[in-house]
């Protein structure tokens, strides 16, 4: 088709240099009114009514959420109803809520699921791939379950399919409709369809062309000037250092900046930049909670995107989204270039820089023998390398596959959110139902990389494992064979892994000289 040829003819050539006057001459328009437009599929169960009454009933959701939060039986009959409770599926359930439309009459369902929710994600140690097993568990450990307003799978059949193959999607983060467009863009490359004709396909041969094409020279000479710059910013690091999550989401923050525009920000721009690691928390929940809490999360994200876009204007890089714009095919277009600007760094930073630091995070605390935080830390247990000493030296033996078995066993992303393409019968603790085409599929991949009939003792750290790139940590099996057939892999799975490299790599060898001094001495 003619819109595949285009999406393939941009890799073939670099992208076009544009002045100054040609962007004044484009129509960049405004991030503020971007983030401040008319909301767009908010739930009747969510509107302020609602959260008014949630207010008021406080105490009793509360008492019912602790219930739910801790016992497990409790918590499937809020999320899917009860065969011996006449009724509950369709009319006391958050499934029937959902399959009713989520009315504002079935608001109450709402309201002690979603604080069950957060007890249990609690109870938890706040990690969502403990909670997801809890939740599993719940269900009767079969192949599926129920979580916010969709059926979640785990594992690695399950997931392998579902990655393999184009996917339908809407805007949708956990098995939640996504709150748009204030909190996130509403044409967000993750909630797009995939396909070889579809806005997906032409924005993402974009990202790797001007972002992500490792052939380029300049994303070559960026690359090899991280070291330099790190050894001037970071000076005499030690190992503990990986432990200044602060100072590590920053490092990342200037370094992914500098490889995606060539600039090294300030201090202060990179704390900036660190908001789309610490805002994390606020990516998940649904807009009736957001609302319960006086909208102070999303307020958050619209003010780092604002700095985010304005950052971009400060650096006079508007010609970057300028030139992507132009490049689209025309039923792709955007009328104000600060539409897509934003689209684009918000994945970048989503994914780039929270992705990036939670992959750091990770590996620094696997050196020191530590649990990171917010992981599913039953589910770790160190095997031969017990101490740091032992793991550092692995780490030195075999950079790449140390990280890839850090990250298999705590990924920076747990699951991703698609849609049944046709009706579907799932059984979800003993009770069978039929979901409707349409219905929020989540594939939990995190599971899938601890699936036992792939990943042997998958609980017990192994770098040396043999079929490390079959792991689905970058939503695909990175360097695997068949690496191609995963159409919606990671596009910055390479840049990601090389700057953790960098990161960690710095510090290590500084750690190494450091140790050298003490021996002398």
């Amino acid at each position: 088709s003619d819109l595949a040829s285009q999406a393939c003819g941009l890799l073939d050539r670099p992208p076009p240099l544009l002045s100054m006057a040609d962007v004044k001459e484009a129509k960049w328009g405004s991030i503020v009114e971007v983030v401040n437009g008319e909301l767009i599929n908010v739930p009747g169960d969510a509107n302020y009514i609602s959260v008014i009454l949630m207010w008021l009933l406080l105490l009793v959701n509360l008492i019912q959420a602790v219930v739910g939060g801790i016992y497990k039986p409790a918590m499937v009959v809020f999320a899917i109803g009860s065969s011996k409770l006449p009724g509950s599926r369709s009319y006391a359930s958050a499934l029937g809520s959902v399959l009713a439309g989520r009315p504002c009459l079935m608001a109450w369902t709402w309201w002690r699921y979603v604080m069950s929710l957060l007890i249990a994600l609690l109870a938890n140690g706040r990690s969502r791939l403990a909670l997801f097993m809890w939740e599993w568990e719940a269900f009767g450990k079969g192949a599926w379950w129920w979580h916010g307003e969709g059926a979640w799978c785990w594992s690695y059949t399950d997931c392998q399919r579902i990655l393999k193959a184009d996917q339908e999607r809407m805007p949708a983060f956990g098995a939640v409709r996504a709150c748009i467009p204030d909190l996130y863009p509403a044409k967000l490359l993750i909630f797009l369809p995939s396909g070889p004709e579809t806005q997906w396909a032409a924005i993402r041969s974009l990202l790797h062309e001007v972002f992500l094409n490792s052939d380029l020279q300049t994303y070559r000479g960026r690359l090899a000037s991280l070291p330099a710059k790190l050894r001037e910013d970071w000076q005499a690091p030690k190992l503990a250092d990986l432990s200044d999550v602060a100072r590590v989401q920053k490092a990342v923050s200037r370094c992914m900046f500098f490889m995606m525009f060539g600039k090294w920000v300030t201090e202060e721009e990179a704390t900036m930049l660190t908001g789309w690691r610490t805002n994390a928390q606020f990516w998940i929940l649904p807009r009736l909670v957001h609302r319960f809490l006086f909208n102070i999360g999303i307020g958050k994200v619209k003010t780092l995107r604002i700095k985010t876009v304005r950052l971009i204007e400060k650096y006079e890089l508007q010609d970057v989204f300028v030139g992507m714009n132009d490049r689209l095919p025309s039923q792709f277009k955007r009328a104000d270039v600060a539409e897509l600007c934003d689209e684009i760094m918000f994945a970048v930073g989503f994914a780039g820089i929270g992705g990036s630091c939670a992959a750091v995070e990770t590996v620094g605390a696997f050196l020191q023998c530590k649990i990171p935080a917010e992981s599913a830390a039953k589910h770790i247990k160190w095997g031969e390398f017990g101490t740091s000493e032992k793991m550092v030296a692995k780490y030195r033996q075999s950079s790449e596959t140390y990280i890839r078995e850090a990250l298999r066993m705590d990924p920076p992303v747990t699951s991703a959110t698609n849609v049944l393409k046709a009706e579907t019968k799932v059984t979800m603790s003993g009770q069978e139902f039929t979901l409707p085409a349409g219905t929020m599929n989540q594939y939990v991949h995190s599971m899938a990389n601890r699936d036992p009939s792939v990943f042997p003792d998958p609980d017990v750290f192994n770098p040396d494992r043999e079929n490390l790139n079959e792991a689905l940590t970058w939503n695909g099996a990175f360097g695997a064979a068949d690496e191609q057939s995963y159409p919606r892999i990671c596009p910055g799975r390479e840049l990601s892994l090389e700057l953790v490299k960098a990161i960690v790599g710095h510090v290590v060898a500084g750690a190494s000289i450091e140790a050298s001094v003490e021996a002398a001495v």
